[in-house]
Formats: structure tokens, sequence, C-alpha cells
């Protein structure tokens, strides 16, 4: 039986792209899933793709809309057990150029990092409770940074070194800690620049989900695996490879970012 089959799971960031898709896989497997989003039409379409799934208005950067999700899902899905941090934004910019550089960074580092940090800290009484998982969804940039998405990466590297101290911590609550870093994946998060390696999102889910049902405390989907390993062996040239692939016009596209 997969390990997914039976789990009451929170899935942030769960009405499009990557989230949306784990989502409807996990419920195709039987699980109870919640999906909380900022976008109340982004959740009402994901709930007539998938109508088994259950829908939540939240900003997870509020802290009343925390306290807020954590109270309905401890009063109502009491056997809650799987807390999937997969809410995440990322601003574009050159940094020596944008005058908005100390707003993308409070914008980012608080949906990035903070948000899924509080999160976890909130739903930890319920995941001891119910031995469950905590899974939080990082990217191969937190090992490649990308010069044109600074802060996003610098959240990815902070909360993969978050994951790990956590992992040490929850051990010895009996909570799972696992960690997802994804590659270059094509949903609406590229905001239409996604580069022509990006997978597909229900491609990108389906591999994460296989290494949960695994049971892998580290799960490095498609390309991430590679450039893990070319961050370890050569981690100059991994850089340059990666920044070398931006479209040439990058500065024209992000002129007035």
């Amino acid at each position: 039986m997969s390990r997914l089959s039976q789990k009451i799971a929170l899935i942030t960031g769960g009405s499009s792209g990557i989230g949306f898709e784990m989502a409807r896989q996990m419920a195709a497997q039987g699980s109870t899933v919640i999906i909380c989003g900022r976008s109340q039409d982004k959740l009402d379409k994901a709930k007539k793709e998938a109508p088994q799934l259950v829908t939540v208005k939240c900003d997870i950067t509020k802290p009343d809309d925390r306290r807020a999700l954590y109270k309905m899902i401890s009063e109502k899905h009491k056997g809650f057990d799987l807390l999937i941090n997969n809410a995440g934004i990322t601003r574009r910019f050159l940094f020596e150029k944008s005058e908005k550089v100390e707003d993308y960074i409070r914008e980012v580092w608080e949906t990035n990092y903070i948000a899924p940090v509080m999160l976890a800290k909130l739903f930890l009484p319920l995941l001891i409770k119910n031995k469950g998982t905590l899974v939080n969804v990082t990217s191969a940039l937190a090992y490649v940074p990308l010069s044109v998405e600074p802060d996003y990466c610098a959240t990815k590297a902070a909360l993969h070194s978050m994951t790990r101290s956590m992992r040490i911590r929850f051990s010895k609550l009996g909570v799972k800690v696992t960690e997802i870093f994804f590659p270059a994946v094509d949903t609406p998060f590229q905001s239409g620049h996604a580069p022509a390696i990006a997978i597909k999102p229900d491609i990108a889910a389906r591999a994460a989900l296989k290494g949960l049902n695994k049971g892998k405390e580290e799960i490095r989907v498609k390309m991430a695996g590679m450039m893990y390993f070319m961050s370890r062996l050569m981690p100059k040239t991994a850089a340059a490879i990666l920044n070398i692939g931006m479209p040439k016009n990058i500065e024209e596209i992000l002129k007035d970012a």
C-alpha cells in the first residue's frame, strides 16, 4: 500500500503548479488533502478540477491566517499527519540596478522562509501526536545560485539548512522530516520565462511523491540531482553553466524590476 494512501495532508500553495499536482495525485491515492492559497479564484479553479480537495483561503505570511488555518485543521482533521510547505515566490531583478531590493527581500523571505518555519512550529504538536511528517520544498538553486533570483536562492538555501536542523531535533519527537529539491518546472511561478529544460508539473509531482512513498529524507527531482553533484564537484562551473543559460536580453526583460 502507498504511504500516501491514507494521509491527512496540508499543502501550502496548492492551488496551482507543483502544489496542485501533488495534491491531485495524493488525493487520487486516497489521502485527504487540504490546500491553501491567497487567491480564492485559484482555489475555486483547483476545486473544480479536483473536487475531492479541501480548499482554504490563507495568506501564510500573516500570523492570524496561520493560526486560523491551524485551528480549523486541528478541530476538523484530528488525524492530520503531513505538512508540505510548498508555497513560494520569486522576484527576478538586477541587484545593482533595482530600486526595489528591500521590498523584494522582505516579501520573498516572509513567504519562502519565515512562513514555512512558523507553520512547522505551529503544527508540530499535531505531527508529534500523529507521528507525522514535515516536508519542506526547496530547490536545486539552494546548491547553485541564479544571479537574477538572489533572494529566492538564498531563502531556499536557508530553508535547506533549517530543514537539516529540524530533522535532527524532530527525530527525537517521532516526526520525520523530508526535503524535496525541485529543478526548473514549467508553472505560472516562472512568469512566462521558464527555461527550455523545465519539466512539467505533473512529472515533477509524480517524482516527488515517489520519493515520499519510499520514505526518503532528501528527494532530488530529475535535474536537481545532477545540480547537486555538480555543485559539489565543480561549483564554479555549475554556477557558470546555470547563469550563462539566462536569455541574452535579460537586462531588457528586467529593466523595470
